[in-house]
């Protein structure tokens, strides 16, 4: 079995009460996040395998996008149908 993988979103900057609660009804909705809880001024994601569909990716790379999290953290998600999406760095 794989370790859960913990993605952390930072920093954590709301501009309205609605721009929170969005954020997290999305997080809601994405199948692969098992928990999410925040620690200190950090927000943790915890999914439990590396082993996702590419719709849940796409999910996590909006979100992490229009969120301004470190998308970095997403390459771990990579496989040969998706490598495409990742930058060559």
């Amino acid at each position: 079995m794989n370790d859960p993988i913990i993605l952390i979103c930072t920093p954590l900057r709301f501009y309205t009460d609605n721009d929170e609660a969005l954020c997290f009804e999305w997080i809601e909705k994405i199948q692969c996040i098992d928990e999410c809880h925040g620690v200190g001024r950090e927000l943790h994601l915890l999914v439990k395998s590396n082993k996702i569909s590419n719709k849940d990716l796409l999910d996590l790379v909006g979100l992490f996008d229009r969120y301004k999290f470190d998308s970095a953290q997403l390459k771990v998600f990579m496989n040969d149908t998706n490598k495409d999406w990742f930058d060559n760095e």
